[in-house]
């Protein structure tokens, strides 16, 4: 089976996957790898601010619902570290009501994708973000 051309930029793509539940983990890992994107895992919010201390990424999935530091948390102490205020962040949560969504936004997440999720959309929030970013850092220099 051959798989499409990806673009060169995808290459250099590292995504921290930020989620307790191992299935998920395995989805998320797939999704990504199927966009071309290499990936780590933390399997909490601490687990995830380590990965990030030890090595900024250039996108994150965060999880909302964690044990030791749920997803409000990470994102509260990402923005708060000028160096990781700027990391790209989708939340991939179960959590679907509106004032989870708006706090999220609020914390400085970039997006917010509800499970179960359509594939195909996810790979293209994850695009449409790390473009995003791409554009934001051009204009700060």
């Amino acid at each position: 089976m051959t798989h499409p051309p990806q673009p060169e930029a995808a290459d250099a793509v590292e995504v921290l996957i930020v989620e307790d539940d191992a299935l998920n983990v395995r989805l998320l890992e797939q999704v990504c790898r199927s966009a071309g994107y290499r990936t780590r895992v933390a399997r909490d919010g601490v687990e995830g601010l380590e990965a990030v201390e030890a090595k900024i990424p250039d996108l994150m999935l965060l999880d909302v619902m964690m044990p030791r530091l749920d997803g409000y948390g990470v994102l509260e102490r990402l923005r708060a570290r000028a160096e990781w205020v700027n990391i790209p962040v989708v939340m991939v949560t179960a959590v679907q009501n509106d004032d989870a969504r708006t706090r999220c936004i609020d914390l400085g997440a970039d997006d917010y994708v509800t499970k179960p999720f359509r594939i195909a959309e996810l790979r293209d929030r994850m695009r449409s973000t790390l473009e995003m970013s791409r554009f934001k850092m051009s204009l700060l220099g």
